[in-house]
């Protein structure tokens, strides 16, 4: 018959070799794909940075880093293994992986860097409210403090403060009066426009 007869003999240690055969296999498999995933980050682990080799994608070329940025301080990125998401320069930073050490280095605020509060603001019952702790701002040595506030226009549950509170409103946020900023510590609070109106409404009643 031409046919493969069932019970015909194995030759001795037949099945053993096979199995080698295999495990030789996968061994060869697991190094080739250990070896593509070589490129290192580096992670935060309880506040210390150390380096991860990027296990389960042989494509990862870039690493991550926060930014410091003018009035927000330190962005919430993380350090890890990968590229920035789209447009974010402002919150992302990103370096080639190299296999000796991860490239995304600690990111520190500057030296001389300067801290200062403002105050931001929620939505609370269809009003915005500020908050009672006020936040504290980062800034280069040079710039100018600023704190921003809903400006007179500003609709109450579209309303999103910049920032926190921290820095100047957008040239066209003034323009339009959906924003209002000011040059001081704390300045501004809610009470701050009452400030500056309580004068005005005065010297009105005055002359009325």
């Amino acid at each position: 018959s031409s046919g493969i007869n069932a019970e015909w003999p194995l030759r001795p240690g037949y099945r053993q070799s096979r199995k080698m055969k295999v495990f030789v296999i996968l061994i060869g498999v697991f190094s080739a794909v250990s070896a593509a995933n070589t490129n290192k980050c580096k992670e935060m682990t309880d506040g210390s940075l150390s380096d991860k080799v990027c296990h389960g994608d042989s494509t990862v070329t870039h690493c991550t880093s926060p930014v410091f940025a003018e009035y927000g301080g330190m962005s919430s990125q993380a350090y890890g293994c990968g590229e920035c998401p789209a447009d974010s320069t402002a919150t992302c930073a990103q370096c080639v992986a190299e296999a000796e050490t991860g490239c995304n280095v600690k990111v520190a605020a500057p030296a001389d860097a300067q801290t200062f509060e403002c105050f931001d603001y929620s939505l609370v019952k269809e009003a915005l409210v500020a908050s009672k702790i006020a936040t504290i701002c980062h800034a280069e040595k040079a710039t100018a403090i600023a704190c921003n506030k809903p400006g007179s226009a500003a609709v109450a549950k579209t309303y999103s403060v910049a920032n926190k509170g921290c820095g100047p409103c957008s040239e066209a946020a003034k323009k339009d009066k959906t924003c209002f900023d000011c040059p001081t510590d704390k300045c501004n609070s809610a009470s701050t426009l009452a400030f500056v109106l309580a004068p005005l409404l005065a010297v009105i009643f005055h002359v009325l």
